[in-house]
This record gives C-alpha cells, sequence and structure tokens, in this order.
C-alpha cells in the first residue's frame, strides 16, 4: 500500500462523530455519487461535480500526492444530480479539513425539482471521519446534493461518500405538500400539486390525474397506459384542456402536450421508447414513467 493511501486509511479510521443522529445506518450499498474523493479533474473544475457558484481548485491534503478540493471563497456551491430511487437510509462521510468560519453544509434535494428538504453541518474537523444520516422519504425519483461554503474559513473535503445505508432511527425526511408533479411518486394525494391524486400500485403510487375516489370530470375514463405510468382522464382520446395532465399531444384538445418527457428506468440501459411504451408495453422498453415536472396541455 502506498504511503498517502496508508495515511488516509489511518485518517478515516481516526475518529467517528455522529451530529444530528446518535445511531448510525448499517452496512453501506455503493456510493451513490460520481467521485465521492473528488481526484476527477476536467481543467479547472471537477468532472462529476457541477460548479455552481464561486470557484473550486485541487490542493493537498494530509499528503502531497492526495489531492482533495478546496472552496476557495465564501458561496462556492458544487452539486451532483443522480437518479437514485430506492434508497431509505442516506450515510454521509466525510474526511475533511473545515475551519468552524466555512460554514460548510450538504444540502439534499428528492426530486430533483429545486426544493431541499434536508440542509446538514457538516461539522468541523482537521481530517477526521465524520458521518451523519438522514431516513429518505417514501417515495421519490432522483436525488441532487449540494454542498456550500457559507463563510469565509478554510473548507478542503479529502472524501464526501453518500451511501445507501440501513437502520436510520431519526424521522424520514418530508416531501413539501402540494409540490409533486404529474407522473412523480408520491407517497399519499397531500404531496402532489392541486387536482391531482396519488394514486397506483401500492408500490410505485403516482401524482396521477384521477382514482377510484377522484373520477374523472370531462366524462373519459381513468386509466393508466402501462406499467409505472399515472392514471389519466381517457388518455389519447384528445380530451385534455389547456393545462390539463398529459403524456403526449393525443391527450390534448389542441394536439400539443408540453413538457412531457420519457425517462428510462434508472438501473435499466437503452431509451424509453414511446410509442411503445404509450402501447402498455412499459418493462420491456425501460420506461418508468412520463410528465417530468408536469405535461401539461397547451
Amino acid at each position: 500500500m502506498s504511503s498517502h493511501r496508508l495515511l488516509r486509511t489511518r485518517a478515516s479510521l481516526a475518529v467517528v462523530l455522529a451530529f444530528g443522529l446518535v445511531t448510525l445506518g448499517g452496512d453501506c450499498d455503493e456510493d451513490i455519487v460520481q467521485d465521492p474523493t473528488f481526484r476527477d479533474w476536467c481543467g479547472d473544475s471537477l468532472c462529476a461535480w457541477h460548479l455552481d457558484a464561486g470557484s473550486v481548485e485541487p490542493v493537498p491534503t494530509w499528503n502531497a500526492d492526495d489531492l482533495g478540493v478546496s472552496f476557495v471563497q465564501p458561496g462556492t456551491q458544487i452539486s451532483q444530480v443522480t437518479t437514485e430511487s430506492s434508497a431509505t437510509c442516506i450515510l454521509f462521510t466525510s474526511v475533511a479539513n473545515i475551519d468552524p468560519a466555512a460554514g460548510m453544509t450538504i444540502k439534499v434535494d428528492f426530486n430533483n425539482d429545486g426544493s431541499f428538504e434536508s440542509t446538514t453541518p457538516i461539522g468541523a474537523a482537521a481530517w477526521q471521519k465524520v458521518q451523519t444520516e438522514i431516513t429518505a422519504p417514501a417515495a421519490y425519483q432522483g436525488i441532487t446534493f449540494v454542498l456550500v461554503k457559507n463563510g469565509s474559513g478554510t473548507a478542503v473535503l479529502a472524501e464526501m461518500r453518500i451511501q445507501s445505508s440501513t437502520g436510520c432511527t431519526a424521522a424520514a425526511v418530508t416531501i413539501d405538500a402540494g409540490t409533486l408533479q404529474f407522473g412523480e411518486k408520491c407517497a399519499d394525494s397531500t404531496e402532489c400539486a392541486p387536482g391531482l391524486t396519488c394514486t397506483g400500485d401500492p408500490t410505485d403510487l403516482l401524482c396521477s390525474q384521477c382514482s377510484s375516489s377522484a373520477p374523472c370530470a370531462n366524462g373519459g375514463a381513468c386509466t393508466a397506459r402501462g406499467v409505472f405510468l399515472p392514471s389519466q382522464c381517457g388518455p389519447g382520446q384528445g380530451l385534455g384542456k389547456t393545462g390539463d395532465p398529459c403524456l403526449n399531444g393525443s391527450d390534448c384538445v389542441s394536439g400539443a402536450c408540453d413538457g412531457a418527457t420519457p425517462v428510462p428506468l434508472a438501473d435499466e440501459a437503452g431509451a424509453c421508447d414511446l410509442d411503445a411504451a404509450l402501447g402498455g408495453d412499459a418493462d420491456a422498453t425501460n420506461c418508468q414513467w412520463y410528465g417530468d415536472r408536469g405535461g401539461q396541455c397547451r
């Protein structure tokens, strides 16, 4: 083992600090994010992490040959969007040199919709391992992770592992009521935008236009086109008025549906075949659902 890898191992095992929770999760799966050790640089930027604001630079950690990422100025922020949808307990493990004045935090956006359901401080440390965890919502599709330096102190990260775990003891993070759009995963109808209802297979509930307890107002039958697709009122019959949810133009009086995008299954390779999926063959075509943040009839 090389000297710098040995040093990193020793430092990582030196101290485990928990903030926010007393009991940390159990066994971990693979990392949810790419490049958790900040070693992949594309010019002046990290390859896997997007620079949202400020500036970053590669700097030595406890060993001159082992580089980390320095958040250069207050307000510096990096983020990574993922398609994770199954983790129930998320464990964060950082190894860093963080001054208390840096005010480093990690923010978590379930559903990748710009609304942060969790903001957690990254504790001040000098190359010690610090862990915390959160319990994920019952249903979500995708997670965006944001690392931000709010103050002026030194903030150098050598590692930020984000892993699926088990054994979270805290209450689940809640999604703001009434924010989920047509086709998005939900736990109950209070999470869906006004006019939508949470229904479908018990293992895959989606914000839909209608259900057995929320009948259609336009005279159409409440129908789901296929597996993993939300229920609609007369899909494909051109009944949708302006603003009604839609999957494609055939749902609308105008013949035009804005904002609906085919989304492939996160754990499957290959493109999502829209025509085949709308014919009811969603599983075979890697399609999970449509209506990316809410398709609406024009």
